[in-house]
This record gives structure tokens, C-alpha cells and sequence, in this order.
């Protein structure tokens, strides 16, 4: 087998890179960090902070809980995956097992899948509001119609792997940040900056630190998710240091300027809950709103392949799904996006607190857990070979595959987010308002994992933490 070949089946099936094999410098991770991160989720979740906070307080909210949430994210998943070419599934078998860490793939699989559903809605709505300038009234159905063409877009772009990831979102993400920029402008522009500032929150609850909370949280799990997308991208580059600025000003500075749109959208316009496409040709005219909305169509299209591609990283973990080819686990990770969008397409629009409920509730844990376990426990170092064998005598095989400690780590994580933050109602409770919910969560799995490993782990040398572990810059 040819060099090209193996390093075109690593990439393809998660496998580890050696960084003569990472081609992607410090733009290309920050053109598609960028590319990921602007498209019309940005502006929902801003839309949603709107509810909590008027614009000066909820910008401090926005940005604030953006680059919290990806602080998480630079300690958890980055300096592994950048360190050894590694996917964030193959990074968390250390915390789960070489089994347990199907959790991740499933972790992923749902997180990826529910933001290129709501990439692909937007994209429909953006298309019956392109229609809309044009005088045609457009039937509901378009929406899943064109979601359904996008699903079909992305599968083709994807053939080519990790290539057209990268080639695709540098030729979008400055025209996509440009974008974000004169939408601002112009929102501000028509109704001035005074009125701007003057919009009431659109449903805030009574208490004002409750606001905040809600606010900050809301963005906070939203750069959680980008635990399913950072090990996808930054495996590609040689070193941490080379993709952690582009990855810290790319997805989480990003989101946060994205989701200003959103925000000032859904004061000004309550009735558009930040969504864009409701409002463009309304304040930039029939030519510029239609220009945009084919630019946001082209963002989502660029967002959607990078979100693809990491679940199909994540399910090619899976044995049944690695013998398949390429194309075919591409399939796998996209049908249920393809029903999704284009059968319910409201369903999923209506319910997108709960899914963004969703994202602190599952990346919160593993993060606290990675972070506790690469830097406290094992010192930056992991058992590579280790990281992809299911053999019971393995590092990371612990009892049956399965990592009880890690587990048990999540499940009190997850209790935690619940007992904090009702997902559906967004509910809070006591101390919430001075912590959010995701801040909490992380602490919590972190001390259960660190007390559950000093404590069985350890006495019973599962886990490798009493050997000598693979030294950096020999193999990877």
C-alpha cells in the first residue's frame, strides 16, 4: 500500500496522522473553524439570548459565554487530538474504554446530526424568503424540499474526504464573515442604534441574574458542541499551538459575533427569533436581501459538510460501518438528516431550546472528564495503539471495554445539568443563576472522575496510570 493510500485511510477511518501527513496550517483550520461556525445557527442561538437579555448586556452575555464555552473545548479535546492526529471519539477511549467510547460516536452521531437538520431547515426557509422578494408564495414543502437538495449537495462535496472540507470552507469563510458584518450593520442602520438599545428583552424571566445565567448558558453548550468538530479538524494540523488561535478566534469569538446578529435580529424583530432569513429583504432590499440569503444558503452548505464529516468519522469507529466504503458511511450519517428535514421540518425548528439543552448535557461531562484525565491524571500522555485495540489485554480496556469510573463520571454530570436546568421549560434552579448550568457539570465530572480513578482505578492499575505511556514526537 502506498504512502497517499495510507494516509488517505487513516484520515477516512480516525485513524492516528503523522504530522508529515497533516496538511492543513494555521488558515485553513481557522478558514473552516470559521466556515463551521457562521452559518444561520448562529443567528437562532443569538435570537435565543434575546428572550433573556436587551443588546448591551446580552453582547457582554454572548461573547462572554462563546469564549467560556470554547475554553472548554482548547483544554478537553484540542491538545489530544493535535498531539497524536487523533478524532475526539478516539480521544475519549482513556475516559470510557475501548468500548465505552461508542458513547462518543453516539454523542457525536446525535449532535452533528441535530445541527445539520437545523442547517438544512434554515436553508429551506432561506429559499421560500428568496421566493418571497421575488412575489412567489412558495408552499411549505419547499422548505424539506430544499433541504433535502442541500443533504444531497453535501454528499457529493463530500467524496474527497478531508480535502474538500478544507478547499470548500477557505473559499466561503471570508465571504461568510464579511456577511455576518453587514448584516449587523444594516439591522442597526434601519432602526437605529437607539432603538436598538432601547428593545426589551423579549421574555425574560424576573429575576435579573437568572437572565444572565440563561443568556450565557445558551452559548456556552452551543461551543460545548464543538467537542464533535474540533477533533474532526484539528487532527489535520501538526501542533496545537499552530490551531489553537485559529480554533479560540474561528469557532468561539466567531459564534459569539455570529450570534450578535441573532440577537440584535430577535429584539428588533421579535417575531423572527434572530433568523435572518424572516427579516433580510426587509432591511437590505430586494437585491441585497436576496444576495445574502444565497450567501447564508452557501454558509449553511459549508457548515453542513465539516458537521457530515465528523459523524462519518465517528460512525466509521464502529466495525460494521469502517468495512463499508467512504461514500456509503457517508450515507449512514446523513439519512436521518435527510428524513428529518425534509419531513418535519417544523418539528425540528420548534424544538431547538431543547436540543441546545442537549448539547451542555452531553459534552459538558467529557469535558470535565478530559480535562481532569490528559492533564492531572496522565500528564499529557496516552497509549496510542492502546486508543484503537479492543483487546482485553489493552491499556484502555478496563473491565469488558467499559470504564465504569468514566461512566458513572457522565451519568453524575448529566444529573447535575438536570437538576440545574430543566431542559424543555428552562427551569432553573438555585445556584444556577451564579454558575449556568455547563460550568457546574464540568466541575462535577471532573472531581468524580479524578476521586474515581485515584481511588479504584489506580489501586487496581487499570487504565495505564501506573505505566510508562507512548512519549511524544517517537511515533506521532
Amino acid at each position: 500500500m502506498t504512502s497517499a493510500k495510507i494516509s488517505a485511510t487513516a484520515v477516512e477511518n480516525g485513524w492516528p496522522q503523522l504530522k508529515s501527513q497533516r496538511a492543513w496550517g494555521p488558515f485553513a483550520v481557522f478558514s473552516t473553524s470559521v466556515s463551521t461556525a457562521i452559518a444561520t445557527w448562529c443567528f437562532i442561538i443569538g435570537g435565543f439570548a434575546a428572550y433573556y437579555l436587551p443588546a448591551g448586556q446580552g453582547t457582554l452575555a454572548v461573547l462572554a459565554g462563546s469564549l467560556i464555552g470554547i475554553l472548554f473545548i482548547v483544554l478537553a479535546c484540542m491538545p489530544a487530538s493535535a498531539k497524536y492526529g487523533i478524532d475526539a471519539v478516539s480521544g475519549s477511549a482513556p475516559q470510557l474504554g475501548s468500548r465505552g467510547k461508542s458513547l462518543a460516536v453516539v454523542l457525536i452521531y446525535l449532535a452533528t446530526l441535530g445541527w445539520n437538520v437545523y442547517l438544512f431547515v434554515l436553508l429551506g426557509r432561506a429559499v421560500v424568503s428568496i421566493g418571497g422578494a421575488f412575489g412567489a408564495q412558495l408552499p411549505t414543502w419547499t422548505v424539506g424540499l430544499a433541504g433535502i437538495a442541500a443533504v444531497a449537495v453535501v454528499l457529493v462535496l463530500l467524496r474527497k474526504g478531508a480535502a474538500a472540507v478544507r478547499n470548500f470552507s477557505q473559499v466561503i469563510a471570508i465571504a461568510v464573515l464579511i456577511l455576518a458584518f453587514v448584516i449587523l450593520a444594516l439591522l442597526i442602520n434601519s432602526a437605529g442604534m437607539s432603538s436598538l438599545l432601547a428593545a426589551p428583552a423579549v421574555a425574560p424571566w424576573e429575576e435579573p441574574s437568572v437572565n444572565w445565567a440563561s443568556a450565557m448558558e445558551v452559548l456556552i453548550a452551543s461551543n460545548l458542541s464543538w467537542w464533535a468538530y474540533t477533533g474532526a479538524m484539528v487532527r489535520n494540523s501538526p501542533s496545537a499551538r499552530k490551531s489553537l488561535w485559529p480554533v479560540v478566534l474561528g469557532l468561539g469569538l466567531a459564534v459569539g459575533v455570529g450570534s450578535l446578529t441573532g440577537l440584535y435580529g430577535g429584539l428588533l424583530v421579535p417575531d423572527s427569533a434572530g433568523d435572518p432569513t424572516q427579516f433580510l429583504v426587509d432591511v437590505g432590499g430586494p437585491v441585497f436581501g436576496v444576495i445574502a440569503l444565497a450567501f447564508i444558503i452557501l454558509a449553511n452548505i459549508g457548515t453542513a459538510v465539516v458537521g457530515v464529516y465528523a459523524a462519518t468519522l465517528a460512525v466509521r469507529q464502529l466495525a460494521p460501518v469502517r468495512k463499508t466504503s467512504w461514500t456509503t458511511s457517508i450515507w449512514i450519517a446523513t439519512l436521518p438528516a435527510f428524513i428529518l428535514a425534509g419531513f418535519f421540518a417544523q418539528a425540528v425548528f420548534d424544538n431547538f431550546s431543547i436540543f441546545l439543552a442537549f448539547l451542555g448535557i452531553a459534552f459538558a461531562p467529557m469535558c470535565g472528564m478530559q480535562i481532569v484525565d490528559y492533564f492531572f491524571l496522565r500528564r499529557q500522555q496516552y497509549d496510542v495503539g492502546a486508543l484503537f485495540s479492543a483487546k482485553s489485554s489493552a491499556t484502555y480496556y478496563y473491565w469488558g471495554g467499559i470504564n465504569p469510573v468514566g461512566m458513572v463520571a457522565f451519568v453524575a454530570g448529566v444529573a447535575t445539568y438536570l437538576y440545574l436546568l430543566d431542559p424543555v421549560t428552562y427551569v432553573s434552579r438555585a445556584p444556577f443563576q451564579f454558575t449556568t448550568a455547563s460550568i457546574p457539570t464540568i466541575l462535577v465530572a471532573g472531581v468524580i472522575y479524578w476521586l474515581g480513578t485515584k481511588f479504584i482505578l489506580i489501586p487496581q492499575n487499570k487504565g495505564g496510570y501506573t505505566q510508562k505511556t507512548t512519549a511524544p514526537g517517537r511515533t506521532f
